[in-house]
């Protein structure tokens, strides 16, 4: 296997099995899992991570939309697979015939989607989505008389078969005391309406609630099903939760040095000349990796990388297509050695949520936002099984 070693992500099968016991040790063994793989597996390459997930035992996948639920039908991956987004009614057939599972978020919605199976001797799995607080999509599940009725309505449409019914909590990885007492209140609303239901004679098959916060802090609440999304990927949903689970992230990012030069005191560096060497003589390195990869702009000037083991601050702004490091401190760096972004080297490991404080934002989007230029690299151990080259 050979690919283009200028930056790449290494992802640990490894990892990500450890990552699913660790969560599905957590509730009952008839409980299902979901695998959240939507938005590429949070970065992570969709179509190994699902085939991965599918051999680990995971009875469920979940995307966003038919587009990413195509890919894996395309990809040859079976078995259920539920979008969790929107999909126009005039696409019901397509989701029919892939044997994709459908959430249903109102009434209407369930309406036109029956109607576009009329007469085609079809039915469509669906997944209630019921709204307990996030307002979102959903129908109400609380203060709303007329969603039973409606729930009811969805029931005996003749093309739509109820497999599931869901909701979705906000706050679930949060430990302050107002964030609990709410999401203890959604599930309340969750199971009053789960029990009117079945006062009407409808039970879903399978009952889902658990995100990765809840999934760790309220396995209580598994139900039939779990659905952890980042935490699978061995990052946690906030720093509350540290300490509850073992979990390893899957996902290192790398790149490589294309150039070593010295540099004299006060000598600016790159656009903007906003970094100016120091009084002393500086050993500078040009990495391979920019905010076209998805290294942000506005890291410029705040973060380290990982050299040889050791800590090197990056310097002056980010380019699109790479960046400087200062490795005054590693003299016997040279010229293709790797540059370690985020991940381990040594002894040292640098975080994605360490990276994700500095921009006041949040992991799922710095994995969200590597760029389909840079290749994936699957490694069993120290073996490389698949690499996903997303451009040639």
């Amino acid at each position: 296997m050979d690919y283009l070693k200028r930056t790449w992500a290494d992802i640990s099968l490894d990892n990500l099995n450890h990552n699913y016991h660790a969560l599905r040790s957590r509730v009952s063994s008839d409980c299902r899992f979901l695998g959240v793989v939507k938005a590429d597996a949070y970065g992570h390459g969709a179509v190994p991570v699902s085939r991965h997930l599918i051999e680990l035992g995971a009875e469920f996948l979940a995307v966003s939309n038919i587009e990413e639920a195509a890919q894996l039908r395309y990809a040859g991956i079976r078995g259920p697979i539920l979008i969790l987004g929107y999909t126009p009614p005039k696409y019901a057939l397509d989701l029919s015939k892939m044997g994709l599972r459908q959430e249903i978020h109102s009434l209407a919605y369930a309406e036109a989607l029956n109607e576009q199976l009329k007469g085609l001797k079809r039915r469509l799995r669906v997944h209630l989505k019921l709204d307990t607080g996030m307002s979102r999509l959903g129908f109400f599940a609380y203060d709303h008389e007329e969603t039973l009725d409606q729930l009811k309505a969805v029931s005996q449409m003749e093309n739509l078969l109820i497999e599931g019914i869901f909701m979705h909590f906000p706050v679930a990885d949060s430990i302050d005391g107002a964030d609990a007492n709410f999401t203890h209140t959604q599930f309340e609303r969750f199971s009053a309406m789960l029990s009117a239901l079945e006062g009407i004679g409808i039970r879903p098959e399978i009952r889902h609630c658990c995100n990765s916060g809840a999934s760790i802090l309220y396995p209580q609440y598994a139900m039939d099903m779990i659905r952890p999304g980042i935490a699978t990927y061995g990052i946690l949903p906030s720093n509350d939760l540290r300490g509850m689970i073992d979990l390893k992230p899957v996902m290192s990012l790398r790149s490589t040095i294309f150039q070593i030069r010295d540099y004299e005191p006060n000598i600016t560096v790159s656009y903007g000349r906003t970094y100016t060497t120091s009084s002393e003589p500086e050993k500078i390195a040009v990495v391979g990796i920019g905010y076209a990869d998805g290294l942000s702009r506005s890291f410029s000037n705040n973060i380290s990388f990982l050299l040889h083991g050791k800590r090197v601050p990056q310097i002056g702004r980010i380019c699109m297509d790479m960046c400087m490091v200062d490795i005054t401190r590693v003299p016997d760096a040279k010229v293709g050695d790797t540059v370690t972004i985020f991940g381990a080297d040594g002894d040292d490991m640098i975080e994605v949520d360490s990276l994700s404080g500095r921009l006041n934002t949040i992991p799922y989007e710095i994995l969200c936002g590597i760029n389909k230029r840079i290749p994936r690299i699957y490694l069993d151990g120290e073996d490389q099984t698949e690499i996903l080259q997303y451009i040639v």
